[in-house]
């Protein structure tokens, strides 16, 4: 890249921590090599501690959007034809702050603007605003040069203001688990489930460990391995009371929250993966990609793009206790299924959901811009 003039780019989003679906997303773009040997990249961090309430408002929210939307419009005064990556919201505070800069990159920068939605409520939110909100809201999304879902699905979020929408799927490092380790830390025993994702009722937890008490109690050899961060601390001592309740301590246990290594080693030493989610912001989960890349069979449910996400690799069930009872017994019952499944998991990862393939897409956007 020597001799080569490196465009402008103002990256904005939430980085880890914590670490969620679309702060991982964003950070293996921002990471990425070949994005800062292109571009002159100035990030603005809109990282929460609270993910309980994104959408509620606080003085320190008010101050750190505030600082944003100042930065941004400093950065799109002073930098020559900026393109404009922004993570949009998907609560009305947020996407209020969000169309703020895109407005001032328009005005201020005559740049372009690439909005990410890492999601499936931008819609929902967009229809409910009213009055002047919404006016301003639709203005500023007709300005958006290409606006990126993580699958056909989502489009319609964009509600047919941006007249370009391009799909990126998401993607992890292709050496997160090499092809070679998948199937060799699985133990005997019994039939390994995990569950990985914070652990929130609308991720569909609850329902899992009451299945997983039925099926033991039935008779079958089973073990559920929870790994994510406890969201509801009250929540999740009613879930421990009903595990202790149950005798199921021994089949059911919470790890807590697990990076790198020790995350890699749940997955290599599981059978089959489950996320039962009725989270209704749910676009694209990063766990489930990363169960791909295991060689994991998945059981989930129709949010987002789930179903198209594990069409020829897992099972879409109703995120109900029956629901997951049935998906899981049925795979537990049949080792030839489950192992196929598996096989096709990590094929279909390496064919669409590597990193590589999400920063290259995603770079040759701005270069095009």
């Amino acid at each position: 890249m020597a001799g080569v003039k490196k465009g402008n780019l103002i990256f904005v989003g939430p980085l880890p921590p914590p670490i969620l679906g679309e702060s991982i997303a964003l950070q293996s773009l921002y990471k990425s090599e070949k994005l800062h040997q292109r571009y002159k990249v100035k990030k603005i961090n809109l990282s929460r501690k609270d993910f309980e309430h994104p959408g509620a408002l606080s003085f320190d929210k008010l101050l750190t959007d505030t600082l944003a939307i100042l930065y941004s419009g400093f950065l799109s005064a002073v930098m020559k034809n900026p393109i404009l990556y922004i993570s949009i919201s998907q609560t009305k505070m947020g996407l209020l702050r969000d169309c703020v800069m895109i407005q001032a990159c328009k005005l201020l920068g005559r740049g372009k603007v690439v909005t990410h939605l890492h999601g499936n409520n931008l819609g929902g939110t967009i229809d409910a605003t009213s009055g002047i909100a919404q006016k301003f809201i639709i203005n500023s999304l007709k300005k958006i040069d290409v606006g990126i879902v993580l699958g056909g699905k989502l489009a319609p979020n964009y509600r047919g203001y941006v007249d370009r929408v391009e799909v990126v799927s998401n993607g992890i490092p292709e050496d997160f688990i090499l092809k070679d380790e998948v199937g060799q830390r699985k133990k005997t025993g019994p039939i390994s489930l995990l569950y990985l994702s914070n652990l929130m009722f609308e991720k569909g937890y609850v329902e899992l460990i009451k299945a997983t008490t039925a099926l033991v109690k039935e008779g079958h050899n089973l073990r559920l391995d929870l790994v994510g961060g406890i969201q509801n601390e009250t929540e999740f001592q009613e879930v421990k009371q009903y595990i202790q309740t149950n005798d199921m301590e021994e089949h059911i246990q919470y790890h807590g929250l697990k990076q790198g290594e020790e995350k890699k080693r749940f997955f290599l030493e599981s059978d089959m993966m489950a996320l039962p989610t009725k989270y209704k912001v749910e676009g694209q989960p990063m766990s489930i990609i990363e169960g791909m890349a295991a060689g994991l069979p998945i059981i989930s449910s129709d949010r987002g793009i789930i179903a198209e996400l594990i069409k020829d690799c897992g099972v879409i069930i109703e995120p109900t206790v029956e629901g997951v009872k049935s998906a899981i017994k049925n795979l537990v019952t049949d080792d030839a299924e489950r192992l196929r499944l598996g096989k096709v998991s990590r094929d279909t990862f390496e064919a669409f959901y590597t990193e590589d393939k999400y920063t290259d897409s995603l770079i040759a956007i701005f270069d095009e811009l």
